[in-house]
């Protein structure tokens, strides 16, 4: 047989099998068509995903008909659990009821059961929307749902809808309301349904948040297992929060409000981030295990700032400190580090503002400059690019080159010599070394 005859024989068998190429818009294909004219389906949302040649699965959505009984809602389930199975299933599944999604279990008794609480969740009145899911093989469930009004108490309607449902003796319940408030009694376990533990109880936390909600303006919470995080719509109110958060035992709370981006008497420096908030050139404020962070501070006032952070006591035990603002109320910058070198920093800080926006933390160094001006820069920057910094450096023209501080040099890579950024590396090479 000929070259030519094997290749024409190589593209016909190609092209008859070129559906099953795209092996998921294929599986998409064939269950969509299973179903077609199936009594009690709404519409059929499914899609493939093509991983490789010849290699796919599809996933998606079964809506089913509003009001549907649950008895008719468990035959068609009962379609789609052989599609489900296996230990690498080329199908995940989804029933959607009255806006209530249930993921398809290749499991005909968790099927059953999640149906039982979809139809009690779905004549909720208070809910957006919400979606079911059930380990493999376990018993364990989750219920993920979106508030239309008060999240605490859908939380509690929910837990109790679960606790009463078989199959979800170790469950999970997640509640939200928008983007800024949520309740959740396993917040960590969601993308593992099979290692979900027993039951958490939250009630203590609920507690504290209603005690919170009832004395003071709330604008946001997130309320887990040992933790309440708390945003006030007033910086006074903090620290009122944070005591009447406190009084259940063995929980973690983060309160802010205000200026104060985060604050709890726990961390380094909380009455210094509390004093930091009163002052008017000061415009956020927060402490936690990466140091003391303050913002919006103009760049005429970084010193005096840094000055009273220093006087005060508990600066001592601060690990990092880190002032951001703007020069000239329009570009940013940033100085940062270790408390025996951040003052070194800070007294650089007016000088830097010439070549905002810089930054100046921890190992890196950045400043933007024109090319003409690169001498006088170099010779506010070098002394404080210690040995081993890395230092960026943008131009006017839109050039950046990235280098390592070497003391009288510089050390650059080979990918950063490139034609089109030579003009600025060499002006700044020739002014290092001069």
């Amino acid at each position: 047989m000929s070259t030519r005859t094997v290749v024409m024989a190589l593209a016909i068998a190609l092209m008859a099998s070129s559906c099953a190429a795209n092996r998921g818009d294929q599986l998409a294909d064939e269950l969509s068509e299973r179903l077609e004219g199936v009594d009690g389906i709404e519409r059929v949302e499914l899609g493939g995903n093509n991983v490789l040649p010849f290699a796919g699965d599809a996933s998606g959505t079964i809506v089913l008909e509003d009001g549907i009984s649950t008895a008719r809602a468990v035959e068609i389930a009962a379609i789609l659990e052989p599609y489900v199975s296996g230990e690498s299933p080329d199908y995940e599944l989804t029933l959607g009821i009255d806006g209530v999604d249930l993921q398809v279990s290749p499991s005909e008794e968790s099927n059953a059961s999640g149906l039982r609480l979809l139809d009690e969740v779905r004549q909720r009145t208070d809910l957006g929307s919400a979606t079911i899911a059930y380990g493999a093989g376990s018993q364990a469930c989750v219920v993920e749902a979106e508030a239309s009004t008060d999240p605490v108490a859908v939380y509690d309607g929910l837990v109790a809808l679960r606790t009463a449902t078989p199959g979800c003796e170790r469950a999970g319940v997640l509640v939200t309301h928008g983007g800024d408030q949520s309740v959740t009694d396993a917040a960590d376990y969601w993308e593992h349904i099979d290692t979900l533990p027993e039951a958490v109880s939250i009630t203590e936390p609920l507690a504290s948040l209603r005690e919170v909600r009832d004395r003071l303006d709330v604008v946001s919470y997130t309320v887990r297992p040992g933790s309440l995080v708390l945003e006030m719509s007033r910086g006074e109110d903090v620290v009122e929060a944070d005591e009447l958060a406190r009084k259940t035992p063995g929980q973690k709370v983060s309160v802010s409000g205000g200026k104060i981006s985060a604050w709890s008497q726990d961390v380094p420096a909380a009455q210094l981030v509390l004093d930091l908030a009163a002052l008017s050139s000061v415009g956020s404020v927060s402490s936690d295990i990466r140091g003391l962070q303050i913002g919006g501070v103009d760049v005429d006032d970084v010193v005096a700032i840094h000055q009273q952070v220093a006087r005060e006591p508990e600066a001592t035990g601060l690990s990092r400190i880190s002032i951001s603002g703007t020069v000239a109320g329009d570009e940013r910058y940033q100085v940062a580090g270790s408390p025996d070198v951040v003052a070194e920093r800070v007294a650089a800080a007016p000088r830097l503002a010439a070549y905002a926006p810089f930054a100046l933390a921890d190992d890196d160094l950045s400043v933007t400059v024109a090319v003409d001006e690169v001498p006088d820069m170099v010779r506010v920057i070098k002394p404080l690019a210690g040995f081993g910094t890395l230092v960026t450096v943008r131009d006017d023209q839109g050039r950046e080159v990235t280098f390592r501080s070497a003391g009288d040099e510089i050390e650059v890579s080979e990918a950063e010599r490139r034609e089109e950024v030579r003009p600025l590396l060499d002006a700044i090479w020739r002014a290092w070394d001069g």
